[in-house]
């Protein structure tokens, strides 16, 4: 045996073609062995993708669209009069003054979710108690409570509020100052001790999220959960009744007599500078920002890429062509500026240094898709053929040994089985059954021994008339000893020849089967691939999803067949002298 698995290596080493196909073999099953260390991700995982987008409004009809402008999801953007400022995950700070975004470099990581700027100074706020303050040249960076997360900022040339989880409230800059001055006595328990040189932590007599904080002439408001209006004037706080139960995400004033609060369902607010009343939008969903530029000019961000503009008493819906989220608004005399976006599903994703192959329509990982199909491309072709291999061998061996009527027998029934076809047979076996590797295994295995049996037939009915065939029953040997110690050895080449075939066989079969649906549903295979890609729709214009694959298929069939090829020589050697 040894000598005979060393007429094969040498074989295939020396002709070319099977010894490329040998090392494709190689590699396919190396990868299938070490498919969880190659695959770059789960294979069952819908990936995410966060970006920073910002669309430009000038008007209803006209809207531009930057994205990916970073990253990472950008959360709130402010505008100072002369640049805009956006912040959003993992410390993200950027400034626009021209025409480009351009990254503000400091050393926090920490996620910072409202930003506001006045003539003089800026505010940011986010997770960890996080607090930047900007003086006019740089960014400071202060942190307040660890503890909580601040939602939202508000700021202008008289002071500065910073707002968040839990009802957590703080007053700082130079309104803090105007608050040092006043009676604490006549405060109650309005404010409480002091964290810092700059900021003084207020209660404010709600323990809901605070989502938003607007300040001008003074004045302040801040909303939240469950309709919680809250308004900030003279260092006091005080809540005022609201004429609405739903959350409230976002706030603007224009000046003291001119607002709006924006939330939950579409919900709008505006204030006339005595009350809060509900304005009818043509938004039913969350929106989550709003901004106000002019007493009658006002803009309103939500999910879904759901945008309007006021234009006087009427909300205009702004079709943007965008669907995913925004979360932040800012807005100078020319226009608006809107920035998202929450991490999506990276559906349909080009191949790139991310995901090598590209993504499926649900966000999977082709390439970890690939590397783990080819675990079932080898199981199903090695077993598939190795079954095949041994009724085929077994048939043909005692169908040319024995003669007569077993012969008989035994071809008819070979005759039986070319007259069904797999898909059919298959179908059947998963009618009886589930879809599943061992139906496939077992549908190849089942009905494609035919050819095997047949070209061993053949050989045998050659040998059984030669001499040493003739020698070994004369010396007593049984028909077993006959067949699998005289016979069987000198048709072995035959045979593995056959089950190179077969396993080509059996692997086009797999993809074919599994491409149908008759596959098993929650393993990975090529063909499972290639019938996903087709029942999404996308297959027509995602190439990515069914190239590799496809190629993977025609490499691994084309391999084994230039092996199968080389061995040909082995099988019969009349061919070596042509």
């Amino acid at each position: 045996m040894k000598r005979f698995l060393l007429t094969i290596w040498k074989t295939i080493r020396s002709d070319t073609p099977a010894f490329a196909g040998f090392c494709a073999v190689a590699v396919l099953i190396a990868v299938a062995l070490g498919a969880p260390i190659i695959a770059t991700h789960d294979p069952n995982e819908m990936n995410y993708r966060a970006e920073g987008s910002a669309l430009w409004i000038d008007d209803p009809e006209a809207v531009e669209l930057e994205e990916s402008i970073v990253p990472e999801t950008l959360r709130s953007v402010a505008w100072d009069g002369s640049r805009y400022v956006a912040v959003g995950e993992s410390g993200t700070i950027l400034g626009r003054s021209e025409t480009d975004w351009e990254r503000i470099d400091l050393a926090i990581d920490e996620t910072l979710r409202g930003v506001s700027l006045s003539a003089q100074a800026g505010l940011a706020v986010g997770d960890g108690g996080r607090v930047l303050l900007f003086d006019g040249e740089a960014w400071i960076a202060e942190q307040l409570d660890e503890s909580i997360t601040l939602l939202a900022a508000a700021s202008e040339d008289g002071g500065m509020l910073a707002v968040g989880e839990r009802g957590s409230m703080y007053a700082g800059g130079t309104l803090l100052d105007a608050v040092e001055r006043l009676d604490p006595a006549a405060l109650g328990a309005s404010f409480e001790t002091e964290t810092g040189g700059r900021w003084r932590q207020v209660n404010s007599g709600v323990t809901g999220d605070l989502h938003g904080a607007t300040l001008s002439d003074g004045l302040g408001f801040i909303v939240g959960e469950r309709g919680t209006l809250l308004r900030w004037e003279n260092g006091r706080v005080e809540s005022i009744d609201s004429p609405i139960f739903r959350d409230l995400n976002s706030v603007s004033l224009y000046d003291r007599d001119n607002g709006l609060a924006v939330g939950d369902r579409g919900t709008v607010l505006r204030w006339n500078g005595t009350e809060w009343r509900e304005m009818q939008g043509p938004i039913s969903r969350n929106i989550r920002s709003v901004t106000m530029t002019a007493p009658d000019r006002a803009v309103a961000v939500g999910t879904h890429g759901d945008i309007m503009i006021l234009e006087g008493d009427v909300w205009t819906r702004v079709r943007s062509g965008y669907d995913r989220h925004f979360r932040g608004s800012a807005g100078s005399d020319t226009g608006f500026v809107v920035v998202g976006t929450d991490p999506y599903i990276n559906a349909l994703s080009p191949p790139g240094g991310e995901h090598l192959f590209g993504t499926t329509h649900n966000g999977r990982d082709i390439f970890s898709q690939v590397v783990y199909g080819s675990r079932t491309a080898l199981i199903v072709g090695f077993i598939a053929a190795l079954m095949v291999t041994v009724i085929g061998a077994n048939v043909g061996l005692i169908s040319g040994y024995f003669k007569g009527r077993t012969d008989s027998v035994l071809m008819r029934i070979v005759d039986i089985m070319y007259a069904i076809p797999l898909e059919p047979f298959a179908m059947v076996l998963v009618l009886l059954g589930r879809p599943g590797i061992g139906i496939i295994i077992l549908a190849v295995g089942l009905l494609t021994w035919r050819t095997t049996a047949r070209l061993i037939r053949s050989q045998v009915l050659s040998l059984a008339g030669r001499p040493f065939v003739k020698a070994a029953r004369v010396a007593g040997s049984g028909h077993l000893r006959v067949l699998y110690v005289h016979i069987a050895p000198n048709v072995l080449p035959l045979v593995f020849l056959q089950l190179a075939v077969a396993m080509a066989f059996a692997i086009t079969a797999e993809a074919t089967l599994s491409f149908l649906g008759l596959g098993p549903p929650r393993l990975y295979s090529w063909g499972t691939i290639l019938h996903q890609a087709r029942l999404s729709g996308a297959w027509r214009i995602a190439w990515w999803w069914v190239i590799p694959p496809g190629v993977l298929i025609m490499i691994t069939v084309v391999s084994v067949f230039f092996i199968s090829r080389a061995l040909e020589v082995i099988a019969n050697p009349r061919l070596s002298r042509s």
